[in-house]
């Protein structure tokens, strides 16, 4: 190729790739939707293409000769999670592409790294260096990642075009990155400036980045190429060392990122290191008695967030701490509610990314709240600047005024300007309502003039405090800029004689710059007289002093009441409760008064005193010292001196002995001993009595120094009660504490297996009890497990005071103890042995046999072993038995869980079970047993073991582990397995390894990769069965690699069908990870028909189509196939089979890992519900989650009524009451109704939310429940009850019908109850993990045709207890009350009658409404299922209950005194009483006097219709005059007249019946495929059309409606002068405005028509009416102007 083809080439490839991934985002964009759910087209962008390029096989050689290779840096990029604003300023002045093309690649590489969102996150904005401001978008454009890419993307360069960085680092500093909302730059947050320049600049640049690098908390981050100056790149960033040059022009300019990043973080970091300032500025708010605004100014440091909390002072350890978290941004208003009246202390925190500030304290008294006071403003308003009384105004008054509870019984507050004169602008008896007085302050003006500030003072003494109320502090506060004109002295003196509490503010400017506020000094005028005095620099500060001012402003109102009001009412009742050891409790009645604010509480231990609120009435003392007496004081305070002290004197107890415990030392001794509870002992008594005689045996003593004692006084058989007390001095002696012993055991009754599972047991039997005695401290049960040989497996000892774990279905958890065993070989029978103890006493053994369950996971398990021939025959034994125990272990009679293999190495490996052969347990144990040694094992190498391995799992399942269980007997052979322990892992191979060997070994374990157990003994195989199996079953828990993989690429729900024209198809559900491409295959039983590689797009729901060509009656497989781009794939199939009609039916579908069994859930103790759900991951309880918030999200974008998160099983009916033709329009109706709920859609919705918090790595935080979306079941009955489809979520429409169309009659009897018990019970339905374990609403719909033959309803009880809802519909002959007791509550809603199947489908809206609405309510279970075992006392009568169905185990029966019985079983409702009688209607109040007649009309309907022509009207209905007329023009008007009294409202009819809906139509055929689009020019000439067009007829519009308005105008302006030259007034007024408002509607000049005159009665302001009326034509000249504005625009 030449050089003048070289860059034509190079052109065309870029402009191809540019266009192909222009294509691809617009496909992208025009599939997404405009809902919360993100689309999974996005999946990768946090791993964006290194760049754009095209392939390499398409470019020269000389271009990769001079691209340079990356090097590699250690630095490890985090994602910036923070809030950050990043403006990037890209050099696009290159008519290159590459180099463009380089800068969007290292710009999205950056933005990968940034959690990108609007509010508390990463923003991003975009510039260039053009001439004109040149943003291409700001901070407020996008919000998300991928959209940032996408305009990123979009970016073009522009040749020819000189850069002006200097220009566009102006603009930047000046316009952008001002936080004041116009593009988007936030207060508090760090900005990031990336600038990437290549080229030089036309303007002067240093100036620009001084002033840009002069914004505080601003970082600059400078990458330069080609022809960029050094001295620019270096002014911009700050320091030549911190510019990243790039030397080789444009060339992998992209490989920077890396270094770009690591240069921003560490600028970041020195950023985020800067201390924080501690919060300032506070101001203080009451909104009312209990809450309190708390406001501070807003710092300029990088605050993230606050931290507050506050507590009540002085009270002890009741004072509870609150804490709270508020944004940046809330400083103006932190509400703190239901607070008392006492004394809060506040506390704020600033927080930044790394650093926090010093923490800020204030306290404020809440008893100030309803403090009542008349306080008046004085405002020096002379000298002042509009700016100055801003402060003033705005500032200082609305945060003084907020600082109180304004109200006629609270404060009032009065503002006063004065200058020359003083002018009452407020007065306090008029603004009692804060938010009138706040709009006061809005409104306030100020003139200048000279200061005369005594003049002010005596207008103030005379008229501010005129109507100021009786006992109520007065308080005059004055705030000036200086010395008065006039004299102050004497007007102060008065004032202070008057009792008033003066408050002198100065405002000046020579105060220190370090004190802002600080209190006045000067001797001079007003200040001698003040109470308190202020000096503020400026009005700015002003503000600030309000906190202050409040407090003191509360102590002067308080000192005040103190002088003036009697003393509080005395504390009533006051007592003392719950007196403990360090404690005790006070309470008192609660008053009614007002003048309490609280109450002060000391005793003589301390000098320390606690204060409550009123609204308390009781208070703790801790910390007391035991056995000393108290003297507490009590006292009201409040708005009046205190009230008399009230004492209560009490004396705290005594400690008794601690931990007394007695144990037998022998057959007639026992050993008693006891720990001290106190220094202050001098001896302790020990008695012993016997328990039911109450006959004291012996009395002991023992000093200080000893804690035990012993007795040989007892005798065996008896139960015994020995009593400890503590004496202290002067012979005071404490409580006993009592402890008891039975000195002979029985042993346990009852002993049997209450569950088994595969490697755990648990055992029940009867606690020992005795006659009013617990032996819960030192009673054991010792269990031994035995093996089928006799040898010892397990001991356990369980310890009678364990607490038992409540179990569902159980409530004699008092009265039954509960162990677990755990280790157990699953599969294999054990024998259990029961023992008593206590105090070295046994009880007789009790026996009992049981078998553990088999693994019943999903396992590809293969058994490899070798038997050379140099064994013994025991060891060659004992080597088989071990295998045969081993092969027990799995439950491998279902292929789709544990799938085994047995393989006998020799250099000849032979396959001795295959996976077909160990379906058969009696087949497999046989071949087994009859294993022997085999030679050739010695020349076995590791890479004939490997080969052997990879055959045996050549037919493995994708997504299952795959355990190799290799056992090696021969103790001189070499390792077989490879050298790496990951080269099998790697194919997804756990290995479980037994070795012989001479001498033992620990275990060794590497995860889920290799388990090795090396032993010396072939004896030891025993000892290592369950650890080998648990090891196993965990490969299912923690999965290797490879098979996580595999479960990610794993396609589900894979399903074929044949289409109309006899070709076929196959859907599917995509896997979680998107793959690479599809394989798909077509098997018969001989070969493979065909094989494709095909590539789909990315989507929830696959469909593939292929040519039928299928023989009859055969049996075919599909297999389908996902690769991962690595190459790692994952296998699922279906297989079909063909009739003699070429009809295709699936025999067999791939199981999923929902229906598959979960053994691993059955190895952990068994818990309660409550239990497993509350439980943290550290044992704390966790609050319950409310999902709601998510299903309904799901549905709604569904767009199904259906609530997601709910199971709905539809129970059919196939006995011999239903018939053939039946049964095909149950189906019918069947597939229609289960359509209509849109199941499909919101499972897709549900996969949308799960792949969404994959790809954001938050699906820990959603329940469960969120991505769950519908289980759908159908199980019909008859004789027995069988699954069609089971339990299962992520279905297709096809799917569905598939399941409905196969179903067929059983014949028989109809069994309902049998079958409501299969559908509680089965695993399929809602008995399988999955379901047990989410909290679903549970629907069933049973569909039936006739009554049962056994007992429905206590079957239908037990459903319901458990939560689920019974929709019963019967068709044909059905027993009304039978279906009623079926269904759910209220029958009339879950219960429906049909008389044959052929109305099914006009039930079908119905059954859809009802089964949506029982979605959305909450699951709840009945009391009577849970377990009662919480502290139930022996000997309480139980309450009678009477049972709604007389089933023998429900009947009552008359016994021994057991625990309260559960509460009955709600009765049927009873009928609907009659309606009450209406009331009767009021009487009409008496009508107003009729007033004198009004002058003639001069302008009457005739002229108004003159002024507003409209079309003739329809006749107008009579409607009652006080009614507005809602009919059209009227026609006709005559002459104003009398009105009558009344007239009516026409009858209206009724509403017809709604018609049934019609028959869904069949879809319409594909369309034919569009014509290319049109070009951009010609798009953009069309819309410029269209829009000039809609300007056109706006303007005439508007036009003609302004030349009616003014028509309109005049004629009302005659109007108007006539009515003021004659005087004229009435109603007349009224029918005006009417006219004017109908004017003002969207059908205005229609109204207007609807005028007619009434007989006019007396009335006033006439002129007023007119002037409203040209009110309303100005404003509607104004909207139509404004409209027109925007249309411009």
């Amino acid at each position: 190729m030449d050089s003048t083809c070289k860059p034509l080439f190079f052109i065309v490839i870029v402009f191809c790739s540019l266009t192909l991934c222009l294509l691809t985002e617009g496909r992208t964009s025009s599939s997404s939707q405009d809902s919360d759910f993100d689309t999974d087209d996005d999946v990768h962008q946090e791993d964006p293409p290194k760049q754009f390029f095209p392939p390499k096989e398409d470019l020269t050689e000389e271009f990769f000769e001079t691209v340079p290779k990356p090097e590699r840096s250690a630095y490890v990029p985090d994602i910036i999670d923070h809030p950050l604003d990043v403006l990037f300023m890209v050099d696009r002045s290159s008519s290159f592409d590459p180099e463009l093309l380089e800068t969007k690649c290292l710009l999205r590489n950056l933005t990968a790294h940034f959690h990108v969102a609007y509010y508390r996150k990463v923003r991003i904005a975009l510039m260039n260096f053009d001439e004109n401001q040149g943003l291409e978008f700001s901070f407020r454009r996008y919000s998300d990642a991928y959209t940032y890419d996408r305009a990123i993307e979009m970016f073009s360069s522009r040749s020819g075009v000189d850069n002006r960085v200097g220009h566009a680092l102006t603009y930047a500093s000046q316009t952008v990155l001002q936080p004041n909302g116009a593009y988007g730059s936030r207060r508090n947050v760090a900005k990031v400036v990336f600038v990437i320049l290549g080229s030089d600049s036309q303007d002067y640049v240093e100036q620009a980045a001084r002033e840009l690098r002069g914004r505080p908390y601003l970082v600059t981050v400078v990458v330069g190429y080609g022809d960029a100056k050094e001295a620019s790149l270096a002014a911009i960033a700050g320091s030549a060392d911190d510019v990243i040059r790039h030397t080789d022009g444009a060339n992998n300019l992209c490989d920077l990122w890396l270094h770009a990043h690591e240069l921003m973080w560490k600028k970041l970091r020195a950023l985020y290191s800067i201390p924080l300032k501690p919060p300032r500025g506070f101001r203080l708010g009451m909104s009312h008695s209990t809450v309190v605004d708390m406001k501070w100014s807003r710092p300029d440091d990088l605050v993230n967030y606050y931290s507050i909390q506050y507590r009540p002072l002085r009270m002890g350890e009741d004072g509870q701490i609150v804490k709270m978290k508020a944004n940046v941004g809330q400083e103006h208003r932190i509400r703190l509610m239901n607070l008392d009246s006492t004394e809060y202390e506040f506390e704020v925190v600033a927080h930044g990314i790394d650093q926090t500030s010093p923490p800020v304290t204030v306290t404020f008294d809440m008893a100030c709240a309803a403090t009542k006071v008349d306080a008046l403003i004085l405002l020096d308003t002379s000298n002042l600047k509009d700016a100055e009384f801003e402060w003033l105004a705005r500032g200082f008054l609305k945060s003084f005024v907020d600082g109180f509870v304004i109200g006629w019984d609270a404060a009032r507050i009065g503002i006063i300007l004065y200058a020359n004169e003083a002018t009452y602008v407020a007065p306090l008896s008029t603004f009692t309502v804060k938010q009138e007085l706040m709009w006061r302050i809005d409104q306030l003006r100020f003139d200048g003039g000279s200061r005369n500030t005594g003049s002010a003072l005596s207008f103030a003494y005379f008229y501010g405090f005129e109507y100021v109320r009786r006992d109520v502090p007065k308080i005059l506060i004055v705030v000036t800029n200086g010395e008065s004109n006039d004299d102050v002295t004497r007007t102060a003196k008065k004032l202070r004689a008057d009792g008033t509490s003066l408050f002198y503010i100065e405002v000046g400017s020579d105060v220190d710059n370090d004190d802002e506020v600080r209190q006045a000094g000067n001797e001079e005028g007003l200040q001698p007289y003040a109470d308190y005095s202020y000096f503020v620099e400026s009005y700015e500060y002003l503000d600030h002093i309000q906190y202050n001012m409040s407090r003191q402003i509360c102590d002067e109102a308080f000192g005040y009441y103190k002088s003036v009001y009697q003393p509080l009412p005395v504390p009533t009742n006051v007592r003392v409760r719950d007196i403990r050891n360090t404690s005790f409790e006070i309470l008192w009645d609660g008053t009614e008064s007002e003048l309490i604010t609280g109450y002060t509480i000391s005793h003589n231990g301390t000098s320390e005193f606690f204060t409550t609120g009123k609204h308390r009435t009781e208070f703790t003392l801790y910390d007391l010292l035991p056995g000393h007496i108290y003297n507490v004081s009590f006292q009201a305070k409040g708005y009046g001196k205190d009230s008399a002290t009230v004492h209560v004197i009490t004396t705290t107890a005594i400690f008794p002995p601690l931990g007394v415990a007695v144990e037998q030392i022998s057959q007639g001794s026992l050993h008693i001993s006891w720990q001290a509870p106190s220094d202050a002992v001098i001896r302790y008594k020990v008695s012993i009595f016997i328990r039911q005689s109450q006959q004291m045996i012996q009395t002991l003593y023992a000093d200080k120094y000893t804690n035990s004692v012993d007795t040989t006084s007892v005798y065996p058989g008896y139960e015994y009660e020995c009593r400890v007390e503590a004496v202290y001095v002067d012979d005071v002696a404490s409580g006993p504490t009592r402890a008891y012993i039975v000195t002979d055991l029985p042993a346990p009754q009852d002993f049997r297996v209450f569950t088994v599972a595969e490697t755990q047991v648990q055992l029940e039997w009867k606690f020992l009890r005795f006659s009013h005695y617990q032996t819960h401290d030192k009673l054991v049960y010792l269990v031994r497990l035995f093996d089928e040989k006799g040898n010892q497996v397990d001991e356990r000892q369980f310890h009678n005071n364990t607490r038992n774990l409540p179990l569902q279905g159980r409530n004699d958890h008092d009265q039954t103890f509960f162990a677990i065993i755990s280790n157990l070989a699953p599969g294999r029978r054990y024998n259990a042995t029961l023992q008593a103890q206590m105090n070295e006493q046994t009880s007789t053994l009790r026996t009992l046999q049981f078998s553990a369950l088999r693994v019943n996971l999903a396992l590809d398990v293969a058994i490899l072993f070798e038997m050379a021939p140099n064994l013994q025959d025991r060891d060659v034994i004992m080597t088989r038995e071990f295998i045969q125990s081993f092969a027990n272990c799995y439950a491998t009679e279902d292929s789709n869980n544990v799938r085994l293999q047995v393989v006998q190495l020799s250099n000849r490996p032979v396959r001795v079970v295959s996976t077909d052969e160990a379906r058969n347990r009696t087949l497999l144990l046989q071949e087994l047993a009859e294993l022997y040694s085999k030679a050739g094992t010695s020349v076995l190498t590791p890479d004939t073991f490997k080969e052997t391995v990879m055959k045996t799992f050549a037919d493995s399942r994708s997504g299952v582990p795959r355990i190799l269980f290799l056992v090696l007997t021969n103790q001189h052979y070499s390792n077989l397995m490879p050298e790496k322990e990951d080269e099998l892992a790697k194919e997804g191979i756990t290995s479980v390894i037994l070795q012989m060997s001479h001498s033992s070994q620990p275990p060794y374990s590497n995860q889920s990769m290799m388990h090795r157990y090396i032993l010396d003994g072939f004896d030891q195989f025993n000892l290592v069965l369950n650890h080998a199996v648990i090891d196993t079953v965990r490969s299912d828990e923690f999965p290797l690699k490879r098979v996580e993989i595999e479960r990610e690429l794993l396609p589900s729900r894979l399903t074929v069908y044949q289409e109309s024209a006899g070709d076929g198809a196959a859907e599917w559900w995509a896997s979680h990870e998107w793959p690479h491409h599809y394989r798909i295959s077509l098997k018969d039983p001989v070969r493979v028909l065909w094989s494709h590689n095909v590539t789909l797009p990315r989507r929830l729901q696959l469909r593939y189509s292929f040519t039928s060509g299928l023989r009859s009656s055969t049996n075919y497989t599909l297999v389908l196939e996902s690769f991962n781009p690595q190459d790692v794939s994952a296998r699922t199939t279906v297989d079909f089979r063909t009739n003699f009609k070429h009809r295709w039916t699936i025999v067999k579908r791939a199981p999923t890992r929902e229906t598959r069994s979960k053994t691993r859930n059955s190895l952990v103790v068994i818990q309660s519900r409550s239990q497993r759900r509350n439980k943290g991951k550290r044992g704390r309880t966790r609050p319950r989650v409310r999902p709601s918030k998510y299903l309904k999200a799901i549905s709604e974008r569904a767009n199904s009524c259906l609530m997601a998160g709910c199971n709905v099983v539809f129970l059919i009916d196939g006995s011999n009451a239903t018939r053939s033709h039946d049964l095909n329009l149950l189906k019918n109706w069947l597939k229609r109704l289960i359509n209509s709920l849109q199941i499909e859609a919101i499972d897709k919705a549900a996969e949308y939310k799960k792949r969404q918090a994959i790809r954001r790595h938050v699906l820990h935080r959603l329940p469960p429940i969120a991505t769950y979306g519908v289980g759908l079941s159908i199980v019909q009955y008859a004789e027995q009850a069988k699954v069609v489809l089971p339990m299962m979520t992520r279905l297709t429409r096809r799917q569905i019908n598939q399941y409905v169309n196969s179903m067929k009659l059983s014949g028989g009897g109809a069994n309902t109850g049998n079958a409501l018990d299969f559908v509680r019970r089965s695993r399929s339905v809602f008995g399988n993990n999955s379901t047990r374990s989410l909290p679903t609403r549970n629907i069933v719909v049973l569909v039936t045709s006739g009554k049962s033959e056994d007992n429905a309803s206590h079957q239908a009880i037990k459903l319901k207890r458990e939560g689920a809802l019974v929709f019963v519909v019967g068709v044909k002959e059905i027993n009304k009350q039978w279906a009623n007791t079926i269904a759910s509550n209220p029958p009339s809603t879950f219960s429906m009658e049909l008389n044959s199947y052929d109305l099914l489908d006009g039930l079908r809206e119905r059954v859809k409404r009802t089964i949506c609405q029982a979605s959305s309510r909450r699951k709840k279970v009945t009391k009577s299922s849970r377990s009662k075992f919480y502290n139930k006392k022996n000997g309480t009568k139980g309450r009678k209950t009477t049972p709604r169905l007389p089933a023998r185990n429900l009947i009552p029966k008359r016994g021994i005194h057991g625990a309260k019985g559960d509460r009955g079983i709600r009765g049927v409702p009873g009928p609907k009483g009659a309606s009450g009688l209406k009331g009767e209607r009021g009487h009409l109040g008496p009508r107003g006097l009729p007033g004198p007649p009004g002058p003639p009309c001069l302008i009457g309907p005739e002229q108004i219709k003159e002024i507003i022509p409209r079309e003739a009207s329809t006749e107008r209905t009579p409607i009652h005059r006080h009614k507005r007329s809602t009919s059209d023009d009227f026609e006709d008007l005559g002459p104003v007249g009398p009105v009558k009294s009344e007239a009516w409202l026409g009858v209206r009819g009724r509403r017809g019946s709604r018609g049934y809906p019609g028959v869904q139509g069949h879809p319409g055929l594909q369309g034919v495929k569009g014509e290319p689009g049109a070009a951009i020019a010609s798009l953009e000439e069309v819309s410029h059309n269209i829009c000039q067009s809609m300007i056109d007829a706006y303007e005439s519009k508007f036009m003609e409606e302004m030349k009616m308005l003014k028509r309109v105008e005049s004629s009302i302006n005659i109007l108007r002068d006539q009515l003021e030259t004659n005087g004229y007034q009435g109603s007349f007024e009224q029918q005006l405005q009417r006219l004017i408002r109908g004017l003002n509607d969207e059908d205005g000049p229609s109204r207007a028509n609807n005028f007619k005159g009434e007989k006019g009665d007396p009335g006033e302001d006439v002129r007023c009416g007119c002037e409203e009326a040209n009110n309303v034509l100005e404003r509607t000249s104004d909207t139509h102007q404004t409209s027109m504005l925007k249309v411009r625009n």
